[in-house]
């Protein structure tokens, strides 16, 4: 092969390189702009599923709450009624647990000041209290007063007292409660004679410690009805600070349950 013909093959060879590492370099850059498109579209479709699923997101609230109108619950914060109502529940105990299915709020405070004599008597070693709760959440806006009323029979949740219901405790013919349900929407009562035309947004269950049982033992029973509630009723269940009730959660209430008891030992103790 003569000279002429070498540089030609070389020369050739040369071109074919460069044009080769020209196209690679070319795809490889489109490549790399393609996959950012890409990127930045994923990034934008979960932006936008993020917001719409915070504006979906309703925490629950007690002002302004109707209980015959669709209410959005935000902002939600019973405990000033729930100290209330759990006060007259544990009147309720030192007067003998009665059940009146026709009850009032009224009723009960007036029975309280006729018997303050046994009340006093009652409660003369003073003892650390504690309020446990669990707020269930509609899922669909609303629960029905029928399907409450259902799922409260099913469930051994007996209408009483204060107009909400209660899980009682019979020790020995003396029934006391042990939990009570209360709805979420002021003052936390439940028309028992109309239930059909009642909406609420959830409830709230909650036991006043120390009561009939150990405290682990009221805990369990009404987690358990409500966790039972939830599916009945398609409600999310949330601890006090509006959460959702996680097993870590449930863990730090039994804890806290378990330290409150050893207080009242120690105060009865002494």
């Amino acid at each position: 092969m003569d000279a002429d013909i070498l540089r030609l093959v070389l020369f050739i060879s040369g071109v074919a390189l460069i044009l080769g590492i020209y196209f690679w370099d070319r795809h490889k850059k489109i490549n790399v702009r393609i996959n950012a498109i890409h990127k930045a579209e994923r990034e934008k479709r979960a932006q936008v599923t993020d917001q719409e699923v915070s504006e979906k997101r309703q925490e629950p609230v007690w002002d302004g709450v109707t209980s015959n109108e669709p209410a959005q619950v935000e902002n939600y914060d019973f405990n000033d009624r729930l100290r209330e109502l759990s006060e007259l529940v544990e009147q309720e105990r030192g007067m003998g647990g009665s059940r009146l299915d026709t009850a009032t709020t009224d009723g009960v405070i007036n029975r309280k000041r006729k018997h303050s004599d046994t009340s006093q008597l009652e409660h003369a070693v003073p003892v650390p209290q504690k309020i446990v709760q669990i707020n269930l959440l509609a899922r669909n806006k609303q629960l029905n007063g029928d399907d409450l009323m259902r799922a409260a029979r099913d469930l051994q949740l007996d209408p009483g007292e204060m107009q909400i219901f209660h899980r009682y405790h019979d020790r020995t013919g003396h029934k006391q409660s042990l939990f009570s349900m209360a709805s979420m929407v002021e003052p936390g009562t439940f028309p028992f004679r109309s239930m059909g035309n009642f909406n609420t947004p959830g409830v709230t269950l909650f036991a006043q410690l120390p009561g009939p049982l150990d405290g682990i033992e009221t805990f369990n029973q009404m987690l358990a009805v409500a966790q039972r509630l939830g599916a009945l009723l398609d409600a999310e269940l949330l601890d006090e600070t509006r959460s959702v009730l996680s097993r870590q959660t449930i863990d730090h209430i039994r804890e806290e349950i378990s330290e409150h008891g050893r207080l009242v030992r120690l105060a009865r103790s002494r």
